[in-house]
């Protein structure tokens, strides 16, 4: 059986399971909403920097009392950033999860080399199916990935383009910015007939995925912390009372399975 998980990647899968009634129709992603989610994510790397240059606690979790102890012990935290999640844009919703997880009895580089390891991702990652490297040029990783969501109403299969700086913040600490924008949805996926869709045109499923981790050695092992930004459309009028559960609970749970699957190839 194959872990169950998708990583930095890899919270991908946050977004995958997200939306799996609210699109049934194409529609063409707007240049007001990219402005909107790119102001919105301006804002969290700005809070991010203050963390990886020492003017607050390097970890989000630290700032709850007795969080990171609960974390060393084995549980996964997850939690929402924001009161109402998703957030609401022009056209569009912002979905914005971050999580902990302690990887015991590893090395940093360990923890490094699986986060990079595009070749290796489609084996990892049950809702990545192809995935390989494109280009590494230092510490910049390019990498495919195929995503698949096909146990829902409404299957998807996208076409994903990560690209990943990892940098050092410090002894024994690092943090990785990975960027998602040209994600593609398949039509008629594996097929004779499979089509990829012009970017920012389909059903809305996932435009845009940032995934911000930052790592620390600790104990022996590696305390991960993953915050995600997803964009998706917004849902049609009249579909909130059925939908808006859905897009709340599945990103959380995503994540989790991430997390928890990350943890397990890790420990291998």
């Amino acid at each position: 059986m194959r872990p169950r998980h998708r990583l930095w990647a890899l919270p991908i899968a946050a977004f995958l399971a997200a939306v799996p009634l609210r699109a049934q129709f194409p529609i063409t992603l707007q240049q007001r909403t990219i402005q909107e989610f790119d102001a919105y994510a301006q804002k969290i790397e700005t809070q991010l920097a203050k963390r990886w240059h020492g003017q607050q606690e390097f970890l989000a979790i630290d700032g709850t009392a007795g969080a990171r102890q609960k974390v060393l012990n084995g549980e996964i935290s997850i939690r929402s950033e924001v009161a109402d999640n998703p957030v609401e844009i022009f056209e569009g919703l912002i979905h914005d999860w971050t999580g902990d997880v302690f990887l015991p009895n590893i090395s940093m580089g360990r923890v490094l080399s699986i986060l990079q390891d595009f070749d290796r991702h489609a084996q990892i990652y049950p809702e990545t199916s192809r995935s390989r490297l494109l280009q590494r040029t230092g510490n910049h990783f390019s990498g495919y990935w195929r995503l698949e969501k096909k146990d829902q109403i409404l299957p998807v299969v996208l076409d994903a383009i990560d690209e990943a700086d990892y940098e050092p913040a410090g002894a024994g600490k690092w943090i990785c910015r990975a960027y998602a924008k040209d994600i593609r949805e398949v039509e008629n996926a594996g097929g004779s007939r499979e089509k990829k869709l012009p970017l920012g045109r389909g059903r809305g499923f996932l435009w845009r995925l940032y995934g911000y981790w930052s790592l620390e050695a600790v104990n022996g092992g590696v305390l991960a912390e993953c915050r995600t930004l997803s964009l998706s459309r917004s849902v049609p009028p009249g579909f909130g009372w059925a939908v808006k559960p859905v897009i709340k609970s599945l990103p959380r749970e995503s994540l989790t399975s991430t997390l928890r699957n990350t943890r397990s190839w890790a420990a291998k």
